[in-house]
């Protein structure tokens, strides 16, 4: 069976980072491909969530600790949408159980979880290159801010699992 040509460049961008995932065509690879996914994001924002402590040692160092709480509020967010991630049931209900997904649907999968791969590998370098120098508080409440967006957008992705005919 050949592949359209959206699924291909999906997977093809998804096996650069993922190994391993075989698309949510093949009922018996669907729940494996949504693991790999999500703990493959799940480590990006748990890695960007530990290059925190450099910055907090930093800030420590710089006696700037009025920004310790920014830094808290950040890593709660990374943390929260990592676990969002991790411990999400998506593989098995909604779309899963069915025997047979259209294309329309696996499209708009698809594309939801490839922009979701890129606010999560953006979210990241940011992370880390916050965490390489002596960010101001303004930085440090827009990451935290976009990691709670981020959350919002996971959270959105389960519900398009669940009813992906009608996202």
């Amino acid at each position: 069976m050949s592949l359209p040509v959206s699924e291909k460049n999906f997977l093809e961008k998804l096996a650069s980072y993922v190994p391993g995932v075989a698309g949510y065509r093949e009922r018996e690879g669907r729940r494996e491909t949504d693991r790999r996914l999500r703990e493959f994001l799940a480590g990006r924002l748990e890695e960007a969530a530990s290059s925190l402590t450099a910055l907090r040692n930093a800030i420590t160092r710089g006696g700037s600790l009025e920004l310790m709480n920014d830094v808290a509020r950040l890593d709660k967010s990374l943390q929260k949408a990592a676990s969002s991630l991790r411990f999400a049931d998506y593989g098995y209900s909604g779309l899963f159980d069915q025997v047979k997904i259209r294309d329309a649907e696996l499209e708009q999968i698809y594309a939801y979880d490839l922009t979701l791969l890129g606010d999560v590998q953006a979210l990241g370098e940011r992370v880390h290159a916050a965490s390489g120098g002596s960010p101001k508080a303004e930085t440090l409440q827009e990451l935290a801010q976009a990691a709670e967006g981020l959350d919002r957008k996971i959270v959105r992705r389960k519900e398009l699992f669940d009813s992906p005919a009608g996202a």
